[in-house]
């Protein structure tokens, strides 16, 4: 399970370091893609943010990811909690900030997507993914770290 989320993992990676938005959004929950009013809809929204970040300067260089992947039965679902790294440039210097992924496929597995938890936690994340019966503990929020140029 773990190579096949590590697989579809180096997909989304690839789409957000290069822009592909039409790639991105086939590794999206399609619950986002729902709420946002649709794939063109999520689309110019996933745009906005990056034009955005370049304004201020912040580009993301590189994803890691990290061990270990937690994963849970959900019904018909599978969870599973991603830990990942992303290391940016910012103005100044460079920002590492450690976050989760959360993984979900139905029980064969052959796609995965995915769910940013910046903004979630255990109070909000049934508004994203309905079938989250907290069985996997979204970890705390690390604090970025930035690391100034020299």
């Amino acid at each position: 399970m773990e190579s096949s989320i590590t697989e579809a993992i180096q997909g989304y990676f690839y789409a957000q370091l290069n822009q592909d938005y039409e790639l991105l959004l086939d590794y999206i929950y399609p619950g986002l893609i729902e709420n946002a009013g649709g794939r063109e809809a999520m689309k110019n929204t996933l745009m906005t943010i990056h034009q955005n970040q370049l304004k201020k300067g912040i580009k993301v260089r590189e994803f890691k990811l990290r061990e270990p992947i937690q994963h849970t039965k959900v019904g018909v679902e599978i969870h599973a909690l991603v830990p990942v790294t992303s290391i940016s440039k910012v103005p100044g210097g460079q920002l590492t900030t450690e976050n989760n992924l959360i993984a979900v496929s139905e029980e064969g597995m052959v796609h995965w997507y995915f769910i940013e938890t910046t903004s979630l936690d255990e109070r909000n994340i049934q508004k994203v993914l309905e079938n989250w019966n907290g069985s996997l503990m979204l970890p705390f929020k690390k604090a970025p770290i930035f690391k100034e140029d020299k």
